[in-house]
C-alpha cells in the first residue's frame, strides 16, 4: 500500500509514467468457474467504490465534499456499472481506521520501511474520515448502486477487524 507516500498524501503518479497491459489475460490471470470455463476476474477495492451521493445537506460541512458528492453522479457510469460482485465490509464506527491505519504505519516503521508519523496518519486520516461519515450510512443500507442481492457479500468487523456478521 502506498497511503505512505509523500507523508501520507497518497501515491498518486503522472499517468504517462503508468503501464498499459493489453490483454487478452493468461491463464494464470485468470479464475476458472465450476462449469470450467475460463472466467477474466479483476479484484479491486477503493475507499469509494458503491459510494452514491447523498443530498446536498450531508455534505455541507466539509466544502471538499460538495465537489466529491457532484462528482459522484457520474461515478456509477464510469465504475460502479462494470462491477458484476460486490464485498462491503461494514464497521459500526469508521473512526476505528485511525486506529488500523497507524497499527499498520507503526509496523513498517518498525520493520525500517518509510512509514508516516502518528501526526501524519491523524492528518491523513482526517482527510477522507468525512466522506465515510457522510457516504457509508447509504452504502450500508442501500447497498451499491446496481448491485445483485446474489452477488453482494456484507461482512461486518469489529474494531480489531475480526468478522462478526455476514450475509
Amino acid at each position: 500500500m502506498m497511503q505512505s507516500a509523500f507523508s501520507g498524501r497518497g501515491d498518486r503518479s503522472d499517468p504517462s509514467t503508468c503501464p498499459e497491459i493489453e490483454g487478452p489475460l493468461t491463464q494464470s490471470q485468470n479464475c476458472f468457474r465450476r462449469d470450467s470455463t475460463l472466467t477474466k476476474t479483476r479484484l479491486s477495492r477503493g475507499w469509494m467504490l458503491g459510494f452514491k451521493p447523498v443530498p446536498p445537506e450531508v455534505v455541507r460541512v466539509d466544502p471538499q465534499l460538495e465537489i466529491i458528492n457532484k462528482n459522484l453522479e457520474s461515478y456509477y457510469d464510469a465504475w460502479d456499472k462494470f462491477v458484476n460482485s460486490w464485498m462491503v465490509i461494514k464497521t459500526k464506527d469508521p473512526s476505528c481506521v485511525y486506529q488500523w491505519r497507524l497499527q499498520a504505519e507503526v509496523a513498517m516503521r518498525a520493520d525500517g520501511n518509510p512509514g508516516m508519523t502518528d501526526e501524519e496518519v491523524l492528518d491523513f486520516v482526517s482527510r477522507y474520515l468525512p466522506a465515510y461519515k457522510a457516504y457509508l450510512p447509504l452504502l450500508y443500507e442501500e447497498r451499491p448502486n446496481g448491485s445483485d442481492p446474489k452477488h453482494l457479500l456484507v461482512v461486518e468487523i469489529d474494531e480489531g477487524r475480526n468478522p462478526i456478521l455476514g450475509n
